[in-house]
């Protein structure tokens, strides 16, 4: 962890970006030069006084913004299915079979929104797809909580304050692959007409809400969890044959 001081005051860079922060980061990035956004970046991340940050050495501030920015995965975000915040295990939705019509509603209306509003609606979002993990029988095998608006709701301030961004980014190359795979995967003359509008739907729509979310740079990546991804299309192709 880095630590600097100013006027005294000792300040510490957080080894994570907060999806709190990162929308902070992001609503600003096209507002100010280069110089003066690195001073707001350890500002907003650090909450060291702006003014303070403005007259300190240059090339120190350039060089905590810089270490703040690689806490950002842009490049290369991998997917990651589970993860524990404060003891409590949590888990992205393992089975699109699964999903309820609430879920669906819900990411529908969600992803509908125009950009500016869909900043705000991360955490929400990320409080959707991963829920506290109930029962496992492997890594990569468990079963989460049932949906539920009332502890969505208060999931989504923890997740806001506490939840690594990386965690939203590395989503996006999930439904893209998701979304690629899918489609070479089952001939579409075989999956009845409402079954590939509601699940395309979510993809696509989800897919937009990321893009419209992240730093204008290039992306390129692939999913870290193979495995996880072809078990899911494995349970999607077995629930529309039954269907």
């Amino acid at each position: 962890m880095i630590k600097f001081k100013l006027d005294d005051v000792e300040y510490k860079v957080p080894d994570f970006i907060s999806i709190e922060n990162y929308v902070k980061i992001y609503k600003v990035k096209d507002l100010f030069t280069d110089e003066y956004f690195a001073a707001k970046i350890i500002n907003i991340v650090c909450n060291a006084p702006l003014e303070s940050v403005l007259q300190s050495d240059y090339e120190e501030v350039n060089y905590i913004a810089s270490q703040i920015m690689m806490n950002i995965p842009i490049d290369k975000p991998k997917f990651i299915d589970r993860f524990e915040i404060d003891g409590v295990k949590y888990g992205f939705f393992p089975n699109w079979k699964d999903l309820s019509f609430a879920e669906f509603v819900d990411l529908d209306t969600i992803s509908t929104k125009k950009t500016e509003e869909l900043l705000d609606l991360i955490h929400i979002l990320a409080a959707i797809m991963y829920r506290p993990i109930i029962s496992e029988d492997g890594e990569h095998n468990y079963k989460i909580e049932k949906y539920s608006m009332d502890t969505m709701k208060v999931r989504s301030e923890i997740f806001k304050k506490k939840l690594d961004i990386k965690y939203v980014l590395g989503a996006q190359f999930f439904f893209i692959n998701y979304a690629n795979k899918y489609s070479s995967y089952f001939r579409l003359s075989l999956i009845p007409p409402m079954t590939i509008w509601m699940k395309l739907k979510i993809l696509w729509k989800t897919r937009k809400w990321i893009l419209a979310t992240i730093f204008k740079r290039p992306m390129v990546g692939s999913l870290s969890s193979t495995k996880l991804l072809e078990t899911i299309l494995q349970n999607t192709h077995t629930s529309t044959k039954r269907k």
